[in-house]
């Protein structure tokens, strides 16, 4: 649920049309599903939401952002209806929280594999990538309700974005369509990830869901990489992830280090 008056900021897709949320029947992921022509940020949105006592599940897809962003603040830049941008409310246990983004990285990994035939890889934290390009990105992002934790987990897959717009971009990014002829709709995407990654979170709150799944897509471990954090710049090699999600990174002097914020680089 969410305040009458914040829903009715957002035209509600029919879903006669789209037939969406009949095709999530059982599911917890995209019942209610909202669809919005613009907002500035799904993941602003739904942290509101959130604070007000919005239930698991509660997604939130747009056509465009006005303000997308990625970790640290980064400006998240697609033409409307070039990628899929999207965000959930999730209500973890404790031991479940900081593993999130890197279940869900998964999801992603295994969609793009099932929908659009594409080996997607995963960099720690939170990006896909496809041949070194960036692809997909993921933001989890906290908010506490009385003695609750809730998760906003934002995802945004670039589809059909133009090359014209990734090469304006800092970092080297890809699109679906410019990997593969497959390129699936933004709405049967939809459907297969929520459902997918319903069905990893389910693992991960059961305490069933295992890091080798993140591992087999990462080939980064055991690699030299560059590490920014904050004001410092270092290299070592990373060599795992911890229970906890850290980046396990071997500094030259055999020091390991578990990062929990940092931008990484495979050199």
């Amino acid at each position: 649920m969410i305040p009458a008056r914040e829903e009715s900021v957002f035209h509600r897709r029919p879903v006669r049309r789209l037939d969406l949320e009949a095709r999530l029947a059982g599911h917890t992921f995209g019942r209610p599903l909202y669809w919005a022509e613009v907002v500035d940020s799904t993941n602003r949105v739904l942290l509101e939401w959130a604070a007000r006592g919005a239930t698991e599940g509660l997604t939130l897809v747009a056509d465009h952002q006005t303000a997308g962003r990625g970790r640290r603040g980064r400006p998240w830049v697609a033409p409307p209806r070039t990628a899929l941008l999207m965000s959930v409310v999730l209500h973890p246990a404790r031991h479940a929280t900081s593993l999130i983004p890197l279940l869900t990285g998964v999801a992603v990994a295994d969609v793009l594999a099932d929908m659009a035939g594409l080996t997607a890889e995963l960099k720690w934290p939170n990006d896909v990538l496809v041949r070194g390009r960036k692809v997909a990105g993921i933001l989890a992002e906290a908010v506490t309700v009385g003695d609750r934790v809730s998760v906003v987990v934002g995802v945004g897959i670039n589809m059909r974005v133009p090359r014209s717009t990734l090469d304006a971009l800092p970092l080297a990014a890809t699109s679906v369509a410019l990997e593969t002829d497959r390129c699936p709709s933004r709405q049967a995407l939809l459907l297969a990830l929520l459902s997918r990654w319903e069905a990893h979170y389910q693992q991960l709150q059961q305490g069933r869901w295992t890091l080798d799944l993140w591992r087999a897509r990462a080939p980064m471990l055991g690699r030299p990489i560059t590490v920014v954090a904050g004001d410092t710049t270092w290299s070592g090699t990373a060599i795992d992830v911890a229970p906890d999600g850290a980046l396990l990174v071997r500094r030259p002097d055999g020091h390991v280090e578990a990062l929990y914020a940092a931008d990484v680089t495979v050199r």
